[in-house]
């Protein structure tokens, strides 16, 4: 991609009283957030103001979205699980769940069942009604991340430092050794490519065996969100540096940084990041603060 990106502010969304966490898109061109507030609020397409739809007890740190049923799942910092029924008008109800013995950091849908990841160092695999099938131990260190890429593999990020590759089944089938420091972030770069980040702010790529193919000092603090556009093929690291950097999902040549001396932006730590398309980044971090940017 030989062409340099712009970047222009679109809309600046406030509201949450705390640091800001999570992103999911709802499916229909808006969006959810959840902070370190307990708020979950939901964003419809093109609205201003964004609307309450659940106080979770604490931050919450995940989210997930069942666009085909309307449920929302989020994972809070003392490890809880939430299950939202959503409905446009009215929030229908509000499940709480016993997950993780720590933080609940992320979560997977699938179509019958949903992966968690916690700080506990463990997986826990749901049935759609809300019961614990499987624990998987993974590690004794906080789970960070999760993905699943087009083979069905599941690679996990943690904080002592590795990224794993599990088959389908989540049989363990190697460890990736490279950072420095803990694996916050993990996104599926194209057919059999993985691309991580974290603590040490250096993005490595990886295609499942060996060593890193490559190595990228990207950043110059904590690398917390990585997102491949799924209709454009850019990718966004967002970082407690303050900075967003979109990057070309193939060569990984830096193509734009997004920062608060270049456009309206975030001033503090950006922690997670969301596509709406093509065009719309989402972007949300410490400042409390969510910024909506088009990259052309």
């Amino acid at each position: 991609m030989a062409a340099k990106l712009q970047a222009i502010h679109l809309k600046t969304l406030t509201g949450h009283t705390g640091a800001v966490y999570a992103l999911v898109s709802d499916g229909a061109g808006g969006f959810f957030s959840a902070s370190g507030d307990g708020m979950v609020v939901h964003w419809p397409y093109g609205a201003s103001d964004g609307k309450l739809i659940a106080s979770i007890p604490g931050p919450v740190y995940a989210l997930a979205f069942d666009a085909k049923n309307n449920l929302l799942y989020a994972g809070s910092s003392v490890g809880e699980l939430f299950v939202i029924a959503f409905n446009q008008s009215q929030v229908a109800s509000v499940r709480r769940f016993e997950a993780h013995q720590k933080g609940l950091f992320t979560i997977h849908l699938l179509s019958d069942v949903f992966i968690t990841g916690g700080g506990d160092g463990k997986l826990l695999q749901w049935n759609m009604e809300g019961r614990i099938e499987r624990v998987i131990e993974v590690c004794e260190t906080s789970i960070r991340a999760i993905i699943r890429d087009q083979q069905g593999q599941w690679w996990v990020g943690s904080s002592d430092f590795q990224v794993r590759v599990f088959q389908p089944d989540f049989n363990l089938k190697t460890i990736l050794s490279g950072h420095t420091q803990s694996v916050f972030a993990l996104s599926v770069v194209d057919s059999g490519k993985v691309i991580s980040g974290g603590r040490d702010a250096t993005l490595r790529v990886w295609n499942g065996e060996g060593p890193a193919q490559a190595t990228i000092a990207a950043h110059n603090l904590h690398i917390h969100s990585i997102k491949l556009n799924a209709h454009s093929p850019i990718i966004a690291s967002g970082s407690m540096d303050k900075t967003v950097k979109i990057w070309d999902a193939s060569s990984l040549e830096l193509l734009k940084v997004l920062e608060a001396s270049k456009l309206v932006f975030h001033r503090s730590s950006v922690n997670t990041l969301l596509w709406l398309d093509e065009r719309l980044l989402v972007s949300a971090g410490d400042d409390r603060t969510i910024y909506l940017t088009e990259i052309t």
